[in-house]
């Protein structure tokens, strides 16, 4: 099955991959022009896409679970069934889950706002401690002058 593809057979397989292809990427490769090459770049490409199809299908999959768990939770909820107790219990896992992470978020945001709050001061200070040091030299200044 490893059989060396001629170069019109490259040629012929790329224009089929170049259906696939952004313009950029069909650009790219049209810049190339060693034949060996530019296929297995456009491979590498074609690689690409469908890895990228399958984490995005992978992707939506857990989310399309998630979901499923939180309608079948409220569900439950709503029409008092306490007898389904799985999806009760993966109803509040899942929301333990994002409590955590909300509660994650808010301290993170907390954090941050602190630390530019203490920034702030320290720069207010500096300002501060720079107009007294201006004033303390006026003052200065004009008591010399006035002896």
């Amino acid at each position: 099955m490893n059989a060396k593809l001629t170069k019109d057979e490259k040629l012929q397989s790329m224009k089929i991959m170049y259906k696939s292809f952004s313009k950029e990427q069909v650009e790219h490769l049209e810049g190339v022009t060693n034949i060996d090459a530019r296929y297995k770049c456009a491979q590498r490409y074609m690689r690409e896409l469908n890895e990228g199809k399958k984490g995005e299908r992978l992707k939506a999959l857990e989310y399309y679970k998630r979901y499923a768990e939180i309608l079948e939770g409220l569900d439950c909820i709503d029409n008092k069934r306490w007898t389904d107790e799985n999806k009760i219990k993966a109803f509040s896992n899942l929301l333990d889950a994002y409590c955590d992470k909300c509660v994650e978020l808010v301290d993170e945001n907390n954090r941050n706002h602190l630390e530019r709050l203490k920034l702030q001061r320290d720069q207010r200070r500096k300002e501060y401690e720079a107009e007294q040091a201006r004033y303390d030299k006026e003052i200065s200044d004009l008591e010399k002058k006035l002896g």
